[in-house]
């Protein structure tokens, strides 16, 4: 008979959030839970703001705007060390941690003002980036590594990270990099002395340059890009695109026996996957194979409490939201009521690109970190933009848990079809 080995328990231990509505993640969290949208402050412009700085306006975080280096190495540093503070890793302790960084960009501020260096330098002629940031100190650098190579050279020296790994899936970027992590950790092929015991997962999104803001509007993804108008609305029949915002993330994995007690207040992740859709380089497959896959594999016969969907409020035919809950509950092909994957009650849902923009590479571990807030304050936030919700079942304000915030289920998809899921719980009380 062969023993069956023993699968360890992996936990969120730590993480962190910098967004355009907080410094951290408890203050981005009570931003949100007040009802607040980065969107509130369209409302604040004159009506003839000018495209670019209407979504920098809006999207921006200030402490990485204003910062010397590139925005997007701000963000996964000030993240990260918050991650690291809450999981109680020390200084010493981190070069010894395995790290992935996911992004879809990388630190495109610095390569931008570097190329337009350059190109004065041999030409005389500015490049049309519309940047107004000096180039780095280090701008060989900047071109010769790249925006990813540049942001990876600089968060291993500031916060002195060990071996780092570098990922790039698109929108699905830091959630694979979340999948990654948990199979390394859950890995049997290397001795249990040398397997890693945590991981540490960076990612961040810092692209409010002119030539992605005019090449999402060429696509028809963002929201009209006028004071009045630039709203998102996920899961809402109003929505017409969303807002794009920079942010950064961080979460800490460690690696529990399976009989030892789980550390304090920390998150489960029981469940996670990742797949791809061989269809378009940017269109996402009508019937999206990918996160049909997905449900049936990571939701069947679970009883899910909230899901945080992908749900980025862009137009299509369909939608891209109901193409996406039509994926994650199949039997709501028609009316999007009830899931057959799902045990009943139907789970409630949040989409936290209405209030935090699309964060692109970013998005799937912000929700993941939002995950941990609700299971931690069993609270979901409200969705104040949502009138028309496009499933009965969805409501803009919560109206009282009718059960604890237990298990959830987060997903992200992205451009060339990436897409993964995974699913986290909460301990039981007697555990």
């Amino acid at each position: 008979m062969i023993e069956k080995l023993a699968v360890p328990r992996i936990v969120i231990t730590g993480f962190g959030l910098v967004t355009p509505l907080g410094g951290s993640a408890w203050e981005t969290f009570a931003a949100l839970l007040a009802g607040r949208s980065i969107a509130d402050r369209a409302a604040k412009l004159p009506e003839d703001v000018a495209a670019v700085d209407l979504v920098r306006a809006v999207g921006a975080v200030s402490i990485a705007q204003h910062s010397p280096s590139d925005p997007a190495v701000e963000l996964a540093e000030r993240a990260g060390r918050e991650a690291l503070t809450m999981a109680g890793v020390s200084g010493d302790e981190v070069g010894g941690l395995p790290c992935i960084i996911a992004t879809s960009k990388g630190a495109v501020h610095a390569l931008t003002a570097a190329a337009e260096k350059y190109a004065r330098r041999g030409s005389g002629k500015r490049l049309i980036t519309g940047t107004t940031a000096p180039p780095p100190a280090d701008a060989h650098r900047a071109v010769t590594l790249g925006p990813q190579g540049y942001l990876t050279h600089h968060l291993r020296r500031r916060l002195k990270l060990g071996d780092t790994t570098h990922l790039v899936a698109a929108c699905a970027s830091s959630l694979i990099a979340l999948h990654r992590a948990r199979l390394m950790l859950q890995s049997t092929l290397a001795p249990p002395r040398s397997a890693p015991q945590r991981v540490l997962i960076l990612s961040c999104d810092a692209a409010l340059l002119p030539a992605f803001i005019h090449a999402y509007q060429r696509l028809g993804v963002l929201a009209p890009l006028n004071a009045a108008q630039y709203r998102g609305a996920p899961l809402d029949q109003s929505a017409s695109g969303f807002m794009i915002a920079e942010a950064g993330a961080a979460v800490v994995l460690e690696r529990v026996d399976d009989d030892a007690p789980l550390p304090r207040c920390a998150l489960e992740l029981i469940d996670s996957s990742e797949a791809c859709d061989a269809f378009d380089l940017i269109r996402p497959c009508a019937d999206m194979p990918a996160l049909r896959h997905l449900a049936a594999s990571l939701l069947r016969d679970r009883d899910i409490d909230l899901i945080h969907p992908h749900a980025t409020g862009t137009p299509g035919t369909p939608p891209h939201d109901t193409a996406e809950l039509r994926a994650l509950l199949p039997q709501a092909a028609a009316s999007l009521d009830l899931p057959s994957t799902l045990a009943p009650p139907r789970p409630d849902l949040y989409a936290h690109k209405g209030a935090l923009g699309h964060t692109l590479g970013a998005s799937g571990l912000i929700s993941t970190v939002l995950a941990c807030l609700c299971a931690r304050t069993q609270r979901r936030p409200p969705m104040p933009w949502i009138t028309a919700p496009i499933a009965p079942h969805l409501t803009a304000n919560p109206p009282g848990l009718a059960r604890p915030i237990r298990t959830q289920a987060v997903f992200a998809a992205g451009f060339a079809g990436h897409a993964a899921g995974v699913v986290l719980r909460s301990p039981s009380p007697d555990r």
